[in-house]
């Protein structure tokens, strides 16, 4: 007899989502650079095709998805990274779909033989569109009889599918063995259409600090070691939401495995999302990387939902001769995995 506080649980987060605009997030943060910070576009130096899929808690009647694909290369000649990424999100409850389409651009500046720093930027392109049939508003909720009502007094409004443009900026700073970024997206706060709200609505920007450091339990940083421990964190705020991600990477020859923790929102008032997050992947000398991450929800309702799983895919590769660029097909090691 839990449905109703599931409900509330669901309808908590699915409700405002959409009015405070949060944007969706990744366990593998990592794994979708070019989402996480335009300043990651072409950091590889090398060629990348990579995709994402989330599937959010299944358990519930209604669930989250989240695709990603992108592509971006690193030109020697222009010091330059240049990238294009398709986003699409979407919930079942209130039909949302988010569309982006994003441009990215980077400049590196080397500052020794061994730091750097990139900057980037980001224009995005996004078209939402939904339903508000679905919708549950207090009045229908009957607590004593545990059922709902399919009748509102409440005044209920349309959404008609629009779009707007964002801007992103971010910077990175590289070393050998260590990465640390921050970006800022929607940072121009687009006007944004509201289905439940009067007057104008701005898109929340959302702020990120990340960062991961590799350890080379060889200790020869030779570029063929193959016993690394990385450890990486992501903090975001976005409007009243603030999270923080952070895990371990095992890397023993190709085979990768990990653990995180996804930490408490400050505000009590809003729905706690904590989770342990399990990661297992292979890294291929070929270039091809694929990782796949369980979540699981540390609350009451953590075995209901049946947490969340993602898959990420990558391969890079170096684009032209190596001789005529003086440089070897090479990664950075402190993106071993799947940076």
């Amino acid at each position: 007899m839990k449905r109703i506080p599931l409900l509330a649980l669901l309808l908590g987060c699915m409700i405002i989502l959409p009015l405070r605009a949060q944007d969706f997030q990744f366990s593998q943060f990592y794994s979708a650079p070019v989402y996480l910070n335009p300043g990651m576009t072409g950091i590889s130096q090398l060629t990348r095709f990579g995709s994402n899929y989330r599937r959010q808690w299944p358990g519930l009647e209604y669930e989250f998805n989240a695709y990603s694909a992108y592509i971006d290369h690193y030109s020697y000649d222009l010091n330059s990274g240049v990238g294009l990424s398709i986003n699409s999100f979407s919930e079942q409850f209130l039909k949302l779909n988010t569309t982006e389409i994003s441009f990215n651009y980077a400049y590196r500046l080397k500052l020794s033989d061994q730091l750097s720093f990139n900057a980037g930027t980001a224009i995005s392109y996004l078209q939402k569109r939904g339903s508000i049939e679905n919708l549950i508003f207090g009045d229908q909720i009957d607590v004593l009889s545990r059922s709902i009502g399919s009748v509102s007094l409440d005044e209920i409004g349309s959404l008609d599918p629009f779009s707007y443009l964002s801007i992103a900026l971010g910077g990175v700073l590289v070393g050998d063995n260590f990465w640390l970024g921050f970006s800022g997206h929607h940072v121009n706060r687009p006007e944004i259409d509201s289905y439940l709200q009067q007057g104008a609505t701005f898109q929340q920007p959302k702020y990120s600090i990340h960062g991961g450091y590799t350890f080379d339990l060889e200790r020869s940083w030779r570029k063929d070691s193959d016993k690394l421990l990385t450890l990486t964190a992501n903090y975001k705020s976005q409007g009243p939401f603030q999270f923080v991600d952070f895990g371990a990477q095992l890397i023993l020859n190709q085979i990768v495995t990990g653990i995180g923790y996804r930490g408490l929102p400050i505000s009590n008032d809003l729905p706690k999302r904590d989770a342990l997050i399990f990661l297992f992947g292979v890294n291929l000398e070929s270039g091809l990387s694929v990782g796949y991450s369980y979540d699981y929800l540390v609350s009451d309702v953590g075995s209901q939902t049946m947490g969340s799983h993602e898959l990420s895919v990558r391969y890079q590769f170096l684009y032209g001769n190596p001789r005529s660029r003086n440089m070897k097909s090479r990664s950075l090691k402190c993106f071993n995995y799947m940076f």
